[in-house]
């Protein structure tokens, strides 16, 4: 008959003494009894120190109240207590120890066993420290709520967010705090719903909601149900972000944006921008652009026709302007303008060109990169029409007043060999040189030997009007012509003498007539 084999015997109170773990026996009064060796390795009290020791005396303060212990009932250890508590040891410091109890009711004793979890529970307390700051500081508000309780907890985003401090909320429903009306009941529903189940966990609902001072603030909610380790669900987790501002950005955006649209809507303008797709080459051909309303009313085509790409666009510029526009289009992106503008013709569906003035905007990244390019199109085919009108104005006006300008300086042959020069009006500096320059031309063309100048019709002269005259003297003098002034008025001498004007080797004679003769004898000599 074969033995079962058996292991080495151990002496039960030897492995009372060794074993990891904290054995003693509390009494009634709760005073250790019987500790084991592991006791002196983990306080730090001797055997005898903590023999009848109270045990609560060495406890955390916040856990000698029995209530406030974590505690539970063990199903592995078949019905006994389970708790953690702080324990002072023999240097003051505090260890977490794990109790595991059974109650001996008819000896009116508690059997202990004790574990050290100082090292898992200080990571629990560290990570409950963090969720705790994170909770603290998160710009977000985390909301608890139980059936039949109301709020249990209240975070301090909570408190940013909503204006009500945690005290104030505790025990409170929630739809009477921050709820607008008339929404309360429909909130009411909705967490009926999140706890049944028929609202799936963290879907996002964005709602507006009342402060404590009565203003109204966008939240989105992401609600969660909160489960028993039963499984049955006694609340509800709710996370709420303030997208107060963020909805008015939008709004002012969407506002913006719909402002932007019927500007476009109704201007002569267009519009066409793109975000390059490689960053690395903005000017790709095949780039996609974006192209308004208002462009394609310009061209006259429909938003089906309308160029998709750079290279389309290209077709649409006139063919003598393509290399022009390509230049200022690859110098903008090259040297990273913000700002470039040119003008150029489009072609138009019906074969016609219009003149607009383009203007590239771009938004380049601190790196250098191109974010956004848009190009602003103004029809400018009135004004170009306008300006050619003008030009063609211009020529007439210079044309006639070429005519004029001959007019007032006519040139007379009288004689072979004499001109005469009848000056009327005032002479100021500008008609001084075209009568000099038409004298001057006409002396050395006709090869004239006299040159009359006749101021029968100058009635005023003052010192500037003499010195530019006299001038016309000196230069005819230089080309070959002698010089006869004729025709000054008694009140014009009168004024030379005054102003003292020297006339020099010029020959003053009183009338034109008295010139030509003048001038024919001396030629005939």
């Amino acid at each position: 008959m074969e033995t079962q084999a058996q292991g080495p015997r151990i002496d039960p109170r030897e492995f009372f003494e060794k074993a990891p773990a904290l054995f003693c026996v509390l009494d009634s009064d709760n005073r250790i009894y019987q500790p084991n060796g592991a006791w002196e390795r983990v306080t730090g009290f001797s055997l005898e120190a903590l023999e009848g020791m109270r045990l609560e005396d060495r406890l955390h303060p916040e856990d000698r109240d029995p209530t406030r212990r974590t505690s539970r009932i063990s199903v592995e250890a078949q019905g006994a207590i389970v708790q953690e508590t702080r324990f002072r040891c023999a240097d003051d410091t505090y260890k977490w120890l794990e109790w595991t109890m059974r109650v001996v009711f008819e000896r009116g004793l508690v059997f202990c066993c004790a574990r050290s979890i100082e090292q898992p529970r200080r990571a629990t307390v560290t990570a409950a420290r963090r969720l705790e700051a994170y909770l603290r500081r998160a710009p977000v508000a985390m909301i608890e709520t139980e059936v039949g309780r109301g709020v249990v907890e209240w975070s301090s985003g909570a408190e940013r967010i909503f204006g009500y401090t945690r005290s104030e909320v505790l025990g409170r429903r929630l739809v009477d705090l921050i709820v607008a009306e008339p929404q309360p009941e429909t909130v009411v529903d909705a967490g009926f719903a999140i706890r049944d189940g028929r609202i799936p966990s963290g879907r996002a609902v964005a709602t507006e909601n009342i402060t404590k001072d009565g203003r109204t603030v966008v939240c989105e909610w992401h609600n969660a149900p909160l489960a028993d380790e039963e499984g049955r669900v006694r609340g509800v987790l709710s996370i709420a972000l303030d997208r107060t501002e963020i909805e008015r950005e939008r709004a002012r955006a969407e506002e913006s944006l719909a402002r932007f649209e019927l500007l476009m809507r109704g201007s002569k303008n267009g519009l066409w921008d793109y975000v390059p797709q490689d960053p690395k080459n903005p000017g790709d051909p095949t780039q996609p652009i974006y192209v308004s309303d208002g462009l394609t009313r310009l061209l006259g085509i429909t938003a089906e026709a309308a160029p998709k790409t750079l290279r389309e666009w290209t077709a649409f510029v006139h063919p003598e302007d393509r290399e022009r526009a390509r230049l200022f289009f690859a110098e903008h992106l090259a040297s990273r303008k913000e700002e470039t503008s040119f003008e150029s013709r489009l072609l138009r569906v019906d074969g016609s060109y219009l003149w607009v003035s383009s203007t590239f905007q771009s938004l380049w990244s601190e790196s250098g990169e191109l974010l956004r390019l848009a190009a602003a199109i103004v029809d400018i085919t009135e004004r170009k029409g306008a300006e050619a009108d003008l030009r063609d104005k211009l020529a007439v006006i210079e044309r006639q007043a070429a005519s004029i300008r001959e007019l007032s300086t006519p040139i007379l042959e009288v004689q072979e060999g004499v001109l005469c020069l009848p000056v009327i009006g005032v002479v100021d500096s500008g008609r001084a040189a075209e009568m000099m320059d038409a004298a001057l031309g006409s002396v050395v063309e006709l090869q004239a030997r006299f040159l009359i100048l006749d101021l029968t019709g100058v009635p005023v002269l003052d010192t500037g009007t003499a010195d530019r005259l006299l001038a016309i003297a000196r230069a005819a003098s230089l080309v070959g012509a002698k010089t006869v002034i004729t025709g000054l008025r008694p009140a014009v001498a009168q004024t030379v003498v005054t102003l003292g004007v020297g006339m020099g080797d010029v020959k003053t004679l009183r009338n034109l007539k008295d010139g030509l003769r003048y001038c024919l004898r001396e030629a005939s000599r």
